[in-house]
């Protein structure tokens, strides 16, 4: 039986060192604009986490982030405020 703070979810046990990649225009705002939303739902988010990565012409930058997913729903949460975003092209 899983504890209260330990979670089974498709095979995956929750929490979980969780990587994301989001996907936007290379503009100054972007990385601030990903980074508060992460921050917003996982306080944990560390810039020693983040991986940033330019596409050849430098259009668009990648940054791959990792914290601590608590839940699908936390996933879920984290996945659409991204989407809504403006500024963010994709989320992997």
């Amino acid at each position: 039986m899983d504890s209260p703070q330990t979670q089974k979810t498709e095979g995956i046990e929750y929490p979980i060192s969780f990587p994301i990649k989001v996907i936007g225009h290379s503009t100054p705002q972007f990385e601030e604009d990903v980074l508060k939303i992460l921050r917003k739902h996982a306080p944990d988010v560390d810039d020693h986490e983040v991986t940033t990565s330019m596409s050849n012409n430098k259009t668009y930058v990648s940054l791959t982030c990792t914290f601590c997913a608590e839940s699908l729903g936390h996933l879920e949460t984290i996945y659409a405020e991204l989407k809504a975003s403006p500024s963010v092209s994709i989320v992997l």
